[in-house]
């Protein structure tokens, strides 16, 4: 996974990332269109990505389907590696080199009903993008949109040029929120079964059902 490799590697389809659709690379177009540079383009297609999809782990996650960018666009809702391939995918659209980033993380602060499927606060495979970006390599984590961490009083993330965007250690009151366990690297695409098969080890296949059954409940009541 060295950084060696030809950042044309980081502009085409992978599994999991549409970025070679059509609507993909219109919205891409659109959300972009103006900026002057790669790093005004990164910022709109970051804060497009943030806000328009919420948060939301209560959505399907057990087939690359689920993460389809025009998937993830007409559900409305995604959880991180959703948003993330979302944001990969439109970055490669404009030409912008990405790919998608993991690491294990602590919540300090997980909803009311997640600890049975989550079955702890450690999360692992929590996903953001890395993408080429004013000349360098950088983190981006669209995860929490703005409506929600104004609802529950989160940090949000902004965008900061030349920055790595990760989620805030604290949330606005100062209690503990969000910290990096371990990073797992990146993936030119969605790794499902290598994600699938660790949460299945670490958390158990009946935890794994519990999300299926409450995604299924959310779909149905949508």
């Amino acid at each position: 996974m060295s950084d060696e490799r030809p950042l044309e590697d980081f502009l085409v389809p992978a599994p999991g990332v549409q970025c070679e659709a059509s609507e993909v690379f219109e919205l891409a177009k659109r959300v972009a269109r103006g900026s002057v540079g790669d790093v005004e383009a990164a910022r709109r297609l970051f804060e497009f990505v943030r806000d328009t999809v919420r948060y939301s782990v209560r959505v399907p996650f057990d087939s690359l389907e689920h993460y389809l960018a025009l998937n993830t666009l007409a559900r409305g809702r995604g959880y991180c590696v959703q948003k993330a391939a979302l944001l990969c995918a439109l970055a490669r659209a404009v030409g912008i080199p990405a790919r998608l980033g993991f690491a294990d993380i602590e919540n300090n602060l997980l909803p009311e009903g997640l600890y049975e499927i989550t079955g702890g606060k450690v999360l692992q495979y929590h996903c953001f993008v890395e993408w080429y970006v004013g000349g360098a390599w950088h983190k981006a984590t669209p995860s929490f949109d703005r409506a929600l961490s104004a609802e529950r009083g989160w940090r949000l993330v902004e965008f900061v040029p030349g920055e790595d965007l990760l989620l805030p250690a604290t949330d606005l009151s100062g209690r503990p929120h969000i910290r990096y366990l371990q990073q797992r690297g990146w993936r030119l695409g969605v790794p499902l079964e290598e994600m699938m098969a660790t949460w299945i080890a670490d958390v158990g296949a009946d935890h794994l059902d519990a999300w299926r059954a409450w995604a299924l409940a959310a779909e149905q009541s949508a």
